[in-house]
C-alpha cells in the first residue's frame, strides 16, 4: 500500500470502507517518488494494479456510468414492453 503523503489539494475519503483518491493524484505522487520513470510507465503500473485490485465488484463508479446504464436500461425495458 502506498504510504506517500497526500498533497493538500488531494483528498482521500472512505466509500463503503475503502479509502479512495483520484487516479491523477496517485500518478502524480508516484511519478514524483520515481522521477527516473516516464509518467506513461507509472500510469501503466497503476492501471495494472487497479485491474488486479478491482477484479470484483467496483467500490465506486463515475456518475456517467449510472447515467449511461439508465439510458441503456430504459431502451431495454421499452423493448420488452413493446414486445
Amino acid at each position: 500500500m502506498c504510504s506517500l503523503p497526500v498533497t493538500p489539494i488531494e483528498e482521500r475519503f472512505a466509500i463503503e470502507g475503502q479509502v479512495v483518491t483520484s487516479f491523477s493524484g496517485v500518478v502524480s505522487r508516484l511519478a514524483a517518488a520515481y522521477p527516473s520513470l516516464a509518467v506513461v510507465d507509472v500510469e501503466r503500473v497503476v492501471l495494472r494494479e487497479w485491474d488486479a485490485f478491482s477484479a470484483g465488484r467496483p467500490v465506486v463508479v463515475p456518475v456517467g456510468v449510472e447515467e449511461g446504464a439508465a439510458e441503456m436500461l430504459a431502451v431495454e425495458a421499452s423493448a420488452q414492453i413493446d414486445g
